[in-house]
């Protein structure tokens, strides 16, 4: 895309124009105070006053879009020499932020590895669930009658009980929003957009799976400053 430039001479001009509209918009005045009555000069007077703005904004413009010109022209003249002054700088941001980035992509890889472990653990625990509620409810042990014994609702959904101990299926994809959101909030802020956008999906585990949530330990918590609050001025 080419950058239309301004010239200096095409300033002066802008600016002569609207020189000469306000000369036009004087000599309109006084025709009208001559004749205050005339509709005609009324209407003169009208048109040069218009013309005149127009013209006084039009160069304004000009003037600012050339001051801007001038400063980008003054800025990339000296680029080089600033950037040759703070080679040293440039080269360090360079290696620090490559570092950053490969640490980033590293536990980015790690994260994900870790995700997938979480989600075959979950398909897991589901499959050993349907088995053993097959088992237990094949051999006439349901799971309302005592202290063990599985069932299959009209919906396909599992429960199981083992002595007492309750197991029901679990959701992999919710308890990896179970535990993002926890990491979220520890880790990054409370006021994150991201905690109250996985409120549900992390009550929803935490009311489904007690016995998981006590088993994970939280992840560990930064302190975070508190946020600025709205003072409301004395009344008095």
């Amino acid at each position: 895309m080419t950058t239309v430039q301004i010239t200096e001479e095409q300033v002066r001009d802008a600016e002569t124009r609207a020189e000469a509209a306000e000369e036009a918009r004087v000599v309109a005045a006084r025709k009208l105070e001559a004749s205050p009555y005339s509709d005609v000069a009324a209407m003169e007077h009208a048109e040069a006053a218009r013309a005149a703005a127009q013209q006084r904004a039009n160069a304004r413009e000009i003037r600012q879009a050339y001051q801007v010109q001038l400063e980008e022209e003054r800025r990339r003249a000296s680029r080089p020499a600033l950037e040759k002054a703070a080679a040293v700088e440039i080269r360090q941001a360079g290696q620090d932020m490559d570092g950053r980035r490969k640490a980033l992509a590293e536990a980015a890889a790690a994260a994900q590895a870790a995700l997938v472990a979480l989600a075959d653990a979950g398909v897991a625990y589901n499959e050993g669930l349907a088995g053993h509620v097959q088992v237990l409810a094949g051999a006439g042990l349901d799971f309302g009658g005592g202290e063990s014994g599985g069932e299959r609702s009209v919906i396909n959904v599992d429960r199981l009980k083992v002595k007492g101990q309750e197991y029901h299926p679990v959701d992999p994809g919710a308890v990896a929003v179970w535990v993002l959101r926890r990491v979220v909030e520890a880790r990054l802020s409370s006021y994150h957009p991201m905690v109250a956008t996985l409120e549900w999906t992390w009550r929803d585990v935490n009311a489904r799976q007690p016995a998981l949530v006590q088993k994970v330990p939280a992840p560990p918590a930064k302190a975070f400053p508190e946020p600025p609050r709205l003072r409301m001025p004395n009344a008095g």
